[in-house]
Formats: structure tokens, sequence, C-alpha cells
């Protein structure tokens, strides 16, 4: 029995809610991720999942070995930097898809510092906030806010990233300060793109508050030029809106109520082979977002600079 495909097949399975979702995120047929479970079940003398009509419900063996199994699947990807990190010098292309607030932030100082240090090494950047699917595109890596795309490649939770409420105080004096969720229904909501189905905002401790679009933006700062131009409120990272909120020009919509963070992943392509550029590159996002603040990077990861 192969048990790290069982491993990759159970988090899968367990993060999407159905074998068939664990099939799509693998790249693999849903009869294929059935067997493999049940190989493993069949092997520990132990239900994982119970299957139903509704999809997959885990056991309470199945959320132990789903937990750990995540563990597992994170230091292997470790393993795997930490190996080509011992090759030579890193030269040639990485083909790399980001989400657009990500390439226009984040990643700006981490492709310039590597330019700078290690002029070999061709990045070959691909923004845009659609899922990617890597092995079709000839990509190597993705950083996006979404799974999709993954296919049978590695997925690794990269970040959680601090969201808020933010507008414009005109806007406010304007409108009025809301007090209760409900509030934010007579308020004009600016949407990003990267959602466009969105009709709620979802807080930390699971309430929602429906909103009323009134623009949608296509660009990160778009977003902010539509804030601080009065047109409504807007749901951003908190990082983006940190000098606009220090200058007094926007203010923080219900700050005492916490909105549920942006996820953020890494995602490696298929059949991709551990290599000195990929290790270097993982590290130096890893250490941009470690030193980025409102980013709180995932458990398992540790900048290897000080920040």
């Amino acid at each position: 029995m192969d048990t790290i495909a069982a491993i990759r097949s159970l988090v899968a399975a367990c993060d999407t809610g159905s074998l068939s979702g664990a099939a799509r995120r693998l790249g693999i047929s849903q009869p294929a991720v059935s067997q493999q479970i049940a190989a493993w079940e069949q092997s520990l003398g132990l239900v994982l999942l119970v299957r139903g009509r509704d999809g997959i419900r885990p056991t309470e063996a199945g959320r132990l070995a789903a937990s750990h199994g995540a563990e597992v699947l994170a230091r292997l990807s470790q393993m795997q930097d930490a190996l080509a990190a011992l090759q030579a010098v890193p030269e040639g292309r990485l083909g790399l898809s980001c989400a657009l607030l990500m390439a226009q932030s984040v990643l700006v100082p981490v492709l310039a510092d590597l330019r700078r240090s290690h002029p070999k090494l061709k990045i070959d950047l691909h923004a845009g906030d659609e899922p990617v699917d890597l092995a079709e595109a000839g990509l190597d890596l993705a950083i996006q806010a979404a799974t999709g795309g993954a296919g049978s490649g590695t997925v690794r939770k990269l970040a959680e990233v601090e969201l808020c409420l933010v507008a414009s105080r005109l806007y406010l004096d304007r409108v009025g300060r809301p007090g209760t969720l409900d509030d934010l229904r007579r308020l004009d909501y600016v949407q990003y793109r990267d959602d466009p189905d969105e009709t709620t905002i979802v807080f930390a401790d699971g309430d929602t508050a429906p909103v009323t679009l009134a623009f949608a933006a296509q660009m990160p700062h778009l977003l902010l030029h539509a804030v601080q131009n009065h047109l409504g409120f807007a749901k951003a990272p908190r990082f983006l809106v940190a000098d606009l909120l220090a200058r007094g020009e926007v203010e923080i919509i219900l700050p005492e109520r916490r909105l549920a963070p942006k996820l953020l992943y890494l995602i490696r392509a298929p059949g991709l082979a551990a290599s000195r550029r990929v290790g270097l590159f993982v590290d130096r996002v890893v250490d941009e977002l470690a030193r980025t603040p409102h980013i709180r990077l995932a458990p398992d990861l540790r900048p290897s600079t000080t920040t």
C-alpha cells in the first residue's frame, strides 16, 4: 500500500468534503481515491470516512489521521526544499503564477532580490487571480488564494492574510457609521474581482453580513482608489491599507469584528523536481511574508532569516 498516496487522498477528501472533490484536486479518478483510502482503512483496522449520498464525513480516527497527514505532507515538502538547497548554483527558468495582489506587493522585493543575487535565474511571472492548471500552462509554481489548478501537484498552505472593512472618513460622515452587521446592507460595497459571486461578508466567528454591490474593482489599487474617492466600503488586506489608516484617510468599520482571513497557498506542479531555484524562491517568499505586517505564516513554516 502507498501510504503517502493514501494520506494525500484522505487530506484532500476532508478538505473538499467529497471523494470527487479530492479526485479533481489530485488529478486522479474517484475510484482511485476511494481505493487508496479503503486500503489504508483495512491496513489500520479503522474506519476513516463515513460515505453517504451527501458526501463523506470523517470519523474521529479520520480527523486525527487527516490532521497528522497534513503535517506529514508539509514536512515532505520542506524536505524537498531542503534537499534542493544542497544543489548547485540556481539557473534556468522558473515559471510562476501569482495572485495579482501578491504579485504587485509581496513579490516585488522577492523578484528584485533574486535578480540581484542570482542573475542566471529567470523567473517567468504570470500575474492574475484565476486559478491556473500548472501542468497545462507549463508553469512550476503558483501562489494563490484557492487550490484550483493543483491537479496532482502539491498544495501547501503559506499564510493567512488579515482582512478588514474600510471606508473613507468622508463617506462614513455622509452615510453614518454602521454599528451592527445588519447596518452594512445600507452601505455601498466595493467588491474585488477575485470573488465575483460574493454576496455576504464572512467573519471569523462564522457570522455573515449581506452586502449591496456598488462597484467592482478589477485591480487591487483600483479598489483603494474607489475607497479613497468615497464610492463605498471595501474588504481589503490590512497590510494593503496600513498607510491609508496611518494617515487617517480611511478607517476600519466594525473594528471589534474580526473577518475570516484570506488563505494563501503555494502549489507545486505535478512532477516538479526539487531544485535549488525552487528552494531559493520559496525561502525568499516565506521571508517576505514573515516580515509583512498582518500576514501570519502557516504554523509549519519558519523564515530562513531574522525578520
